[in-house]
């Protein structure tokens, strides 16, 4: 097209310019002009034909050196081609756009048109709405900025795609990836107001609890999905907030659509990140490095750390530890006497600040970091931002009048609506001026009436009202804690900020990092939090969440997700850890495992369990430590050395594809030895299960319940574990018998979650369902080693009450034993 409308330019021009005068005194000049007419004609009528063939069937390109994006004049999208093979990977019939708009009235508007000037588009909207869309082309990708949006007024969000694809084989619903053996097509949102994801509610909220629902790819029927949004927080709006309903929100001041940007990029499988990595570079995302390399490249990202309340008192000791397991942090648990404004607790550290920057120096002489834990927004109540003047930023649910004067002893204080208060939270508060007030409840009918106010609650000031005054019902949370309004939570990220320069501490979780939705502005507020803060600390601090968004995913160093304390060491959250590990892989995130709880009791054998599946999947984990636990484990120095031998083997890569698909699998139990300096053996060991439910029986029949199992090794002690289950069950006086001749009874009483642990010696161990040691119940005689061979072991109990009651067992025995030669 543009090679004939070259040629045609071309002939008219030299047609228009012949005026050889000297023709004149001829006919030859009468003869061209009435050509020149002619042709003049029937040239304007081609052009014409032209023209409008040319705009019918005109699209607009642009390409990087991996991906080309063809939109055709109906704004939609028509190409997404891999710019190597030219294969155009958009699905039939499902063409998606570049940009779209949701208008205040929640439709979401398709584009009606577009111009091309230079490299800026301009979308034209119904309701008068347009955006100019600036496209910048460059090696890694394609960038879209928007530059100048008309009646913002009238825009609730603008939509980035969605960018439909046929690839369906793997999605990085978080990083924003999607890929085959082929080909990679990416999205990558380049500020913190460009939300990755699908919009699905009006506060521009994509992550949830522990958030693995990520969308900002997403699988399709045809194949798969690319999408982003910006919310218009300009606005002043009413919206559900976690746990509060219509609450106002207001508007922004200073924040615009315009700058809301994203880049398109299309590549090998293999060369996702280190295109990520680039575009990161050139766009100023955050790209944090450890030692002079990106987080999500470095050999450092996702080791395992220590978590335990060191104190300034046994800080050397726990440091102590620390280097002895190889650890690079010593994580604190909970430092803090207020969240808000971060003083340190006054028993644990008496010289404050000063004397947590003494322990960062410590470690840092060690090449270890210091890391604190917090709850990213959340203020406690003994928090100068709770009992001060300074309260009046506190993030309110929604507001009241006051219809009668309430003077400093009134307890019972009419206001003119419920809708904010009626709904119980659970510290119940309102602040007046700057009075905070608990309540027991309100009236239903007029006069509506809070009743049996506390006044001057967490250290304010009992003072009167006058009638007409606001009560506004603060926002709080099931931690006894508040949430900042905007305002107060910047001053927040500073504070927190100020602790890390202060200190030099130089890891942190963002745990609670949902209760940056309080603010009411979606993703953007978790965004902003977290962003802020890391460019405000004058270092690089290591970070996981409690969420994981797109944007953030840039600044986050990992996502430890798995707590300890709901039940057992291998039961708790169990499911969960290992359930996240393909999500782990898909978004290019380090594997981790969670917290594990090192306690008094904690054996060898649970110790090497997990150590077994981070070297399957080649995770971090946390440890969490106590410093009595550490006192007081009798097996604290053989634990210590297990962790050593099993991460010396991890990092050293030692085991074979096959042996860590075995070793990820959280039913098998293993034990590691070094027998040499090149020379491994990992015992596997055997595992029979087997359960016993309570049964009916005739008069004077057994009621055991017997399997077979056999010792596929050498002579060896027999290791049982029994747990109880079922809702409400209790079972008591359990009897064991052994190859028909060794019988031991266990005079306990054992309920739900609670087990039993017989290492054949004359000790049984009751665990309660958390894994602490209840007590020893002392046996007479120790059980023979088992034999090589075929063997039985029957179980039965005195009583089983409950909901189906079920003992479940587990033989363990050595099995296998493998050499690794490196």
């Amino acid at each position: 097209r543009i090679k004939i409308t070259k040629s045609l330019y071309t002939f008219t021009h030299v047609i228009n310019n012949f005026n050889d005068k000297s023709l004149i005194k001829n006919n030859s000049f009468i003869v061209l002009l009435k050509l020149r007419t002619w042709c003049m004609k029937r040239i304007s009528l081609l052009v014409l034909v032209f023209l409008i063939f040319h705009n019918l069937s005109a699209q607009v390109e642009f390409k990087s050196a991996g991906l080309l994006v063809g939109i055709n004049q109906k704004a939609e999208l028509v190409r997404l081609v891999n710019s190597s093979t030219g294969t155009n990977y958009l699905p039939a019939g499902k063409p998606g756009y570049l940009v779209r708009v949701k208008n205040t009235d929640k439709q979401i508007l398709l584009p009606t048109g577009f111009k091309l000037r230079k490299d800026v588009l301009t979308f034209t909207f119904d309701g008068a709405t347009e955006l100019r869309v600036k496209a910048t082309e460059s090696a890694d990708h394609i960038r879209f900025e928007v530059i100048k949006v008309t009646n913002p007024a009238n825009i609730d969000c603008i939509l980035w795609g969605p960018f439909n694809t046929t690839i369906d084989e793997t999605i990085g619903e978080v990083v924003g990836v999607v890929w085959d053996k082929d080909f990679a097509i990416g999205i990558q949102a380049l500020n913190s107001k460009t939300i990755g994801g699908k919009l699905t509610n009006d506060a521009g909220a994509t992550a949830g609890f522990a958030g693995i629902n990520g969308s900002t790819a997403t699988k399709e029927e045809f194949g798969s999905a690319l999408q982003a949004f910006c919310m218009n927080h300009t606005l002043s709006r009413k919206l559900d907030v976690p746990g509060f309903m219509n609450c106002p929100i207001q508007g922004l001041e200073g924040y615009t659509l315009e700058g809301t940007a994203i880049a398109l990029f299309g590549t090998s499988a293999g060369n996702v990140l280190q295109t990520i990595g680039s575009i990161s570079k050139a766009e100023s995302l955050p790209y944090p490095e450890i030692e002079g390399q990106w987080i999500r490249t470095s050999p450092e990202r996702g080791r395992p750390y220590l978590i335990t309340e060191f104190t300034e008192e046994n800080f050397d000791e726990m440091l102590l530890l620390t280097e002895r397991l190889g650890f690079y942090c010593i994580y604190h648990e909970g430092p803090f006497e207020t969240w808000g404004h971060y003083s340190l607790l006054k028993d644990e550290f008496p010289h404050g600040r000063t004397g947590m920057k003494a322990c960062v120096e410590k470690a840092t002489a060690k090449n270890i970091r210091v890391g604190v834990h917090t709850l990213t927004n959340f203020i406690t109540t003994n928090d100068p931002f709770v009992t001060t003047n300074s309260n009046t930023g506190l993030m309110a649910a929604g507001t009241s009048l006051l219809t009668e004067m309430a003077d400093s002893n009134t307890t019972n204080i009419a206001v003119n609506d419920t809708l904010y208060f009626a709904p119980k939270s659970n510290l119940n508060a309102v602040l007046i001026g700057n009075e905070i007030i608990r309540y027991q409840d309100v009236t239903r009918e007029k006069p509506y009436t809070l009743q049996n106010c506390i006044r001057g609650a967490y250290g304010t000031k009992a003072v009167p009202h006058p009638k007409g005054e606001v009560a506004r019902k603060l926002m709080d949370h099931g931690y006894n804690t508040f949430f900042p309004g905007w305002e107060m939570q910047d001053q927040m990220i500073q504070n927190l900020a100020d602790f890390f320069n202060e200190t030099g501490v130089s890891q942190l979780d963002f745990d609670g990092h949902e209760g940056a939705l309080y603010t009411g502005y979606g993703d953007y507020g978790t965004n902003y939090f977290a962003y802020e803060f890391l460019k405000r600390v004058n270092h690089t601090v290591i970070n996981g969440s409690s969420i994981i968004n797109h944007f953030y995913w840039h600044n986050n160093s990992y996502i430890n997700w798995g707590e300890p304390w709901y039940a057992s060491f291998r039961e708790s959250q169990s499911e969960h850890r290992f359930s996240l590990q393909p999500f782990f892989e898909r978004n290019y995130m380090p594997h981790m495992l969670g917290w594990f709880l090192v306690t008094p009791n904690t054996t060898i054998e649970d110790i090497e369990w997990m150590m077994s599946v981070a070297a399957g999947y080649n995770a971090g984990y946390a440890l969490v430590m106590s410093h009595d636990a550490f006192k007081t484990n009798p097996d604290i120095d053989r634990i210590v050395e297990t962790i050593v031998r099993w991460e010396e083997a991890k990092k050293l890569g030692i085991f074979s594809e096959a042996q860590n698909v075995r070793l990820k699998d959280p039913k098998n139990d293993f034990h590691l030895e070094k027998v040499a300096g090149k020379e491994w053996t990992l015992q596997n060991f055997d595992k029979y299960r087997f359960e016993h439910a309570k049964q009916s029986r005739q008069p004077g029949e057994s009621a055991f319940s017997k399997w077979e199992f056999e010792n596929t090794s050498g002579a060896q002690p027999v290791h049982l574990h029994m747990q109880v289950t079922g809702e409400g069950s209790v079972v008591e006086n359990i009897d064991i018998e052994v190859d028909n001749f060794y019988r031991v009874s266990i005079p306990a009483t054992v309920k739900k979650g609670e087990s039993l642990v017989w290492d054949g010696s004359q000790q049984v161990k009751h665990f309660n369902e958390k894994g602490k040691l209840i007590k020893s119940i002392a046996i007479y005689n120790s059980l023979p080693d088992l034999k090589k061979g075929p063997h039985s072991i029957k179980i039965q109990a005195a009583k089983m009450e409950g909901d189906e009651p079920v003992i479940k067992g587990v033989v363990r025995l050595k099995g296998s034993l493998e050499t690794i030669k490196l």
